[in-house]
């Protein structure tokens, strides 16, 4: 029986860690080879406490295994108050049995690191620890918004390697057009002169970064007074606190649009909804204008009611991110195809086979 090959996929938040996990693993069985998907410690939070992850990587790769086994150990922010009363005391032994129960008969096995490297560093748990746990090799996924990313990543790798792990490379995920030729043309290179290979530059979409107006609604948890199309993706967001004669300019400027304003604005929702906007959300639990739902019907915008003010409406709407999610085929093959042609998957494998 082979011993699988594990490989640890790190990265900040949203930087598509599981993305990369589920569009390699597929790759590779293409290829003939048989991979597998853990995530030692996930996330809990929402009313569920389930680890979205995990749920979708058991479900595109078909592991017949439950979910406390692909993702052993359930933490959240706040998780020091168990840590002290030692209702952690057999983590290791809960995540070293579940990984040897996942990786048997496998070629290769991704491990999804938390949320950022450092998460659960109190309770030897963070990335750093389970890397050298599990003799992995480390592969970084780092989305690249500004110059100080390459900083981050280069001070992760040395991290790993500090404390006993193998860096295989990094791949710049989301890579916004506008700074495309920027990370090709001088950021790849700083990274390889000082070892760092550089596996791929993917460049961001849209359709896999943004969030639809479901995912906005579920964080929101708010009234639905008008349901539109909820699986349309919101590319901006945009606050109506302007006059009603800059309105209409204000709003034509972007599409795929979530406008956030008081419900008694109708002076502002009408505007936009002349133009192309996804949902509008309002704030201050005031119900609009008769005028304004009858609108939004027309045009299939979905309508939804907060009870925050417009400031916490924001707030709340920084956590969310673009997700795949079970079921969702266009997004899977999407991420998948993107893999495909923008990473060096071929040259990953190679690496991997021949450690």
């Amino acid at each position: 029986m082979n011993e699988a090959k594990p490989i640890l996929v790190s990265g900040l938040m949203y930087s598509g860690k599981t993305a990369l996990c589920m569009a390699l693993s597929v790759i590779f069985r293409e290829e003939g080879l048989k991979t597998g998907y853990f995530k030692p410690v996930g996330w809990a939070v929402g009313s569920d406490r389930q680890d979205e992850d995990a749920v979708l990587m058991k479900s595109v790769l078909d592991i017949n295994y439950p979910i406390e086994i692909i993702v052993p150990i359930m933490l959240n922010p706040y998780y020091l108050t168990d840590f002290s009363k030692g209702k952690m005391g057999d983590a290791a032994e809960r995540i070293e049995k579940a990984y040897h129960i996942l990786s048997r008969d496998l070629d290769v096995i991704f491990i999804e690191s938390g949320h950022t490297p450092v998460a659960f560093y109190t309770g030897n748990l963070s990335a750093f620890h389970l890397a050298e746990k599990f003799n992995a090799q480390v592969l970084i996924t780092a989305p690249f918004g500004n110059d100080l990313v390459l900083d981050d990543t280069l001070a992760q790798a040395e991290m790993f390697k500090l404390t006993g792990s193998e860096v295989m490379g990094v791949i710049f995920n989301n890579v916004p057009l506008i700074l495309l030729e920027k990370v090709k043309g001088i950021v790849k290179p700083i990274a390889e002169n000082v070892s760092l290979r550089v596996w791929g530059i993917i460049e961001e979409d849209k359709r896999l970064t943004s969030p639809t107006v479901a995912e906005i609604n579920s964080v929101l948890e708010g009234t639905i007074l008008e349901e539109g199309d909820m699986t349309r993706i919101v590319e901006d967001v945009l606050v109506g606190a302007m006059t009603t004669e800059s309105a209409l300019k204000y709003f034509r400027r972007s599409v795929n649009k979530a406008v956030i304003t008081g419900g008694d604005r109708s002076d502002i929702t009408l505007p936009a909804l002349e133009t192309d906007t996804a949902v509008l959300i309002l704030t201050g639990n005031l119900y609009p204008d008769i005028r304004v739902l009858s609108k939004a019907r027309e045009k299939g915008v979905t309508v939804i009611l907060v009870p925050y003010d417009t400031y916490t409406t924001i707030r709340k709407l920084e956590s969310i991110g673009g997700r795949i999610k079970p079921g969702d085929d266009k997004k899977i093959e999407l991420a998948i195809s993107k893999v495909k042609r923008e990473v060096d998957w071929k040259g990953i494998l190679n690496a991997i086979m021949e450690d």
